[in-house]
């Protein structure tokens, strides 16, 4: 179980994490989960401080750093939502306070492009990593994985399509890397994707 309410997907999946233990600059203790702080939320650091500084896991859950994150409700940094980007909501719900901290103490997720963090039912939805063509097969109750993948993904749903060979029936490969999240709520999957 994933120590993050927000993100349950590998290890290396998140941005910024170091190899190997580390020592932490803010509580100078030794640890396997680190992450560089130079594009991280803190007020231990000026700007210019951050950059070579290493905060470790403990240190992000207990709030002493924390990390700004693009979502559809809006762009999220220490001031709350904002909207930024045409993807970012005019008119995002009420997100408590504590929902917002727990969200800005989760990892970014390593993307080609920019991080979009997808929402769900009023809340964060949950990343489970990245999926393949035969992943969408695996996980489809009915064994459709184009239909699983059309149910999944709002923009752009030419991907499966594009990908597809001619004359294939089934998807077997892509160019894409494709970022899967989950609803806490109501278990909906949905997903986006990008590419270099």
């Amino acid at each position: 179980m994933s120590q993050f309410k927000y993100f349950n997907g590998p290890r290396e999946d998140m941005s910024d994490l170091l190899d190997g233990v580390q020592t932490c600059s803010i509580c100078n203790i030794e640890n396997g989960t680190c992450f560089q702080l130079d594009y991280a939320i803190t007020n231990l650091f000026s700007e210019e401080d951050k950059e070579g500084k290493i905060g470790c896991v403990n240190c992000l859950t207990s709030g002493e750093f924390e990390f700004w994150h693009d979502t559809e409700f809006g762009m999220l940094d220490e001031q709350g939502l904002t909207k930024v980007y045409n993807h970012n909501m005019n008119n995002p719900p009420r997100i408590q306070e504590q929902v917002l901290s727990e969200m800005r103490r989760t990892p970014q997720i390593v993307t080609w492009q920019q991080e979009l963090w997808l929402t769900h039912c009023d809340d964060f939805m949950v990343y489970l990593g990245t999926w393949d063509p035969k992943d969408f097969y695996l996980n489809s109750p009915n064994g459709n994985g184009k239909q699983l993948f059309l149910e999944m993904t709002d923009e752009y749903q030419n991907l499966w399509d594009d990908s597809l060979g001619d004359n294939k029936q089934q998807l077997q490969e892509w160019y894409a890397t494709y970022y899967v999240f989950k609803c806490s709520h109501c278990g909906k999957l949905r997903g986006n994707w990008d590419c270099d």
